[in-house]
């Protein structure tokens, strides 16, 4: 017989009658993946966190690669720490492990996505993964399509796991659908277009990474620019600060900042006062 804490039920702290509900009727979880293991040597897979309550049952979601639903040559170590949708495809309660997949959900999906969306279409994709040779986003759904480093519209001088880090959303356009490759294609709507700054002016961005001297400013998603960082700078990653335009050159993907001045800007107002009368004063005599 077990005893529950006084004022509750056993029957609702147990989470194995739930996890047996989600798999007889094929419900999606939400799971966050917590480890990837290798498994007597057959692949890799996702060890999977339900939630506090059945992490304290000692509970373990496993999601093996071949059912990741991941694109070919996608590695599952970069999905690590974030969220994922399954379905429960067995349970061993006397070892406490449940088997579930990602792939039949994003099957299903593709499937709607493919019989609903249209070419041209512009969609908001989440960044799920991020290295030097490109980046992997979210259309919709868990369906990801990788886009290469050659198709990015990349600031000058700004790495791409600093320009678009895992968590940013992108906006992305439809540029095929192919229904029997069950494939969506899409391409980056490029942020530095249309050109919106000009020299002088003051814009408010985050600082996103500091190298050196140097600090990486994003004034929107997918535009990052460069501000000088001397050792005095008591501002910090995350934190947003307000700038003032140097250069701005969409063309070339060009973006130089300084740091906004009120007292700088002031005196150069001031100055450029005073040239004006002098000028108007030597016009009068």
């Amino acid at each position: 017989m077990r005893f529950a804490p006084e004022g509750t039920n056993y029957r609702d702290i147990d989470p194995w009658d739930a996890l047996y509900t989600a798999r007889d009727k094929e419900q999606i979880l939400n799971v966050t993946i917590v480890n990837v293991r290798s498994i007597n040597g057959h692949g890799y897979t996702w060890e999977v966190s339900f939630g506090e309550q059945e992490d304290l049952f000692g509970i373990v979601g496993l999601i093996p690669e071949s059912e990741s639903g991941l694109p070919e040559g996608t590695s599952m170590n970069w999905f690590k720490h974030q969220v994922v949708a399954a379905k429960i495809k067995g349970i061993d309660r006397k070892n406490s492990i449940v088997a579930l997949t990602r792939k039949e959900v994003v099957e299903e999906n593709l499937r709607r996505m493919i019989e609903q969306l249209e070419e041209s279409e512009q969609l908001l994709a989440l960044v799920r993964a991020s290295s030097p040779s490109g980046i992997v986003v979210d259309i919709g759904g868990g369906v990801l399509v990788r886009i290469p480093r050659r198709e990015i519209k990349l600031s000058r001088a700004v790495p791409v796991e600093v320009q678009y880090p895992t968590g940013q959303f992108v906006k992305v356009q439809v540029t095929g659908i192919d229904k029997a490759a069950k494939r969506i294609d899409i391409s980056m709507i490029d942020p530095w277009q249309p050109g919106e700054y000009v020299r002088g002016e003051m814009v408010t961005g985050k600082i996103i990474q500091i190298k050196d001297n140097i600090a990486f400013v994003q004034t929107k998603p997918g535009l990052v620019g460069i501000a000088p960082y001397p050792k005095s700078e008591q501002v910090k990653i995350g934190e947003t600060v307000k700038y003032q335009v140097q250069r701005y050159d969409p063309d070339n993907r060009v973006l130089h900042l300084v740091r906004w001045d009120e007292e700088r800007i002031r005196g150069r107002r001031r100055q450029r006062a005073r040239k004006r009368r002098e000028r108007a004063s030597e016009q009068r005599y």
